[in-house]
């Protein structure tokens, strides 16, 4: 009896898009796998950190949090309004929020203004402004950090112990102010007018010759600043979207804020107004020191302001808590809307 050989599937070709197919499903649950081994150190002392408070305090640094993400879901939803693009049927501002969030996990902070402009672009906008709505939105959160760290650096100077604090760190309050004042300068000067665009398009070409191994880097540059000039007067001429932007950038920070005070009232010399504050001016120090996602610098300046008015350990579980409720919290929900959307998409292929 002669064994003949399977047929071989040389003469066909398979089609690149299958291959994509198939490969995508398994890109999130890397990425998944790869995130919470970089985070594993972390996660193991948030869990420690949690378990030190109280039921009642946890509950109301989450609401705390989700309240700042639907703010900030409104924030998304504004910016698409002043595109002249309403919420998707299937994605509204709010959910995008929550899956930006989540890409921004497992992609180790680098993703979220990337998914904020494929969902965007999913709801009718154009990619490049998308893009320019994206980092307007992040200019308008870079002029509430200021204010309100600057507001809250002035009223605790004046205070007797609160004002010790803010002595020592003058010196690094002025180079954060400085530095958010310039971001807010640039972002507005290349948003409103095409000469300054015009010199800083013709400086990054003299850079390019200059500096030949950065072309890439300017090319990319130079799109960010065209995209800008083409939509932000348009944006930003739409005050009344504008300020409702603002004051969800305001909500969400000053929610945010209010997450440590959940556990500290109880621990600290502060009182929930000072604790609030003194977050401000926490979270606009910690932009001196940039790392990845955040992680690390506003750790180490929180246990830093924290610790004088309340102990170490009762900052390190505070901080623990916040993490907890603004990262923990919000990536767990962003990976179960994400899951039920690919659950429903893959009901309706099925269907279809």
């Amino acid at each position: 009896m002669k064994i003949t050989s399977p047929k071989r599937r040389s003469g066909k070709k398979i089609d690149g898009r299958v291959l994509w197919e198939r490969a995508r499903r398994w890109i999130i649950p890397v990425l998944l796998c790869l995130s919470l081994f970089f985070y594993r150190e972390q996660l193991l002392e948030i869990v420690r950190g949690i378990r030190q408070v109280s039921i009642f305090g946890l509950c109301a640094g989450i609401l705390l949090s989700l309240g700042a993400y639907v703010l900030e879901g409104m924030t998304i939803r504004f910016m698409m309004a002043a595109n002249g693009t309403r919420e998707g049927k299937s994605r509204s501002g709010v959910k995008i929020a929550f899956l930006c969030e989540f890409y921004r996990m497992i992609t180790l902070g680098n993703g979220s203004g990337i998914a904020e402009i494929h969902y965007m672009h999913e709801n009718g906008i154009e990619p490049g402004n998308a893009t320019a709505l994206t980092m307007l939105q992040y200019m308008f959160k870079r002029i509430v950090v200021l204010i309100l760290g600057v507001l809250g650096y002035a009223i605790l100077y004046r205070g007797e112990d609160t004002g010790r604090f803010c002595g020592e760190y003058r010196g690094f309050m002025g180079l954060a102010a400085l530095i958010s004042l310039a971001v807010i300068v640039c972002f507005l000067c290349l948003a409103l007018s095409a000469r300054i665009a015009a010199y800083t398009l013709h400086f990054l070409d003299w850079l390019a010759t200059k500096r030949p191994s950065w072309e890439k880097r300017v090319s990319e540059w130079k799109e960010q600043i065209l995209l800008l000039n083409r939509s932000g007067k348009n944006v930003l001429g739409q005050r009344g979207k504008m300020c409702c932007v603002t004051l969800c950038q305001f909500g969400k920070l000053l929610l945010f804020y209010s997450i440590p005070m959940c556990f500290l009232t109880a621990y600290s010399q502060l009182t929930a107004t000072e604790g609030i504050l003194l977050m401000a001016v926490v979270y606009m120090l910690s932009g001196v020191i940039p790392m990845p996602s955040g992680a690390g610098s506003l750790e180490v300046i929180f246990a830093l302001a924290f610790s004088a008015f309340g102990g170490l350990d009762m900052a390190l579980s505070a901080i623990l808590v916040f993490r907890f409720a603004t990262w923990v919290i919000p990536f767990a929900l962003g990976g179960v809307l994400l899951l039920a959307e690919r659950a429903g998409n893959f009901d309706s292929a099925r269907q279809t």
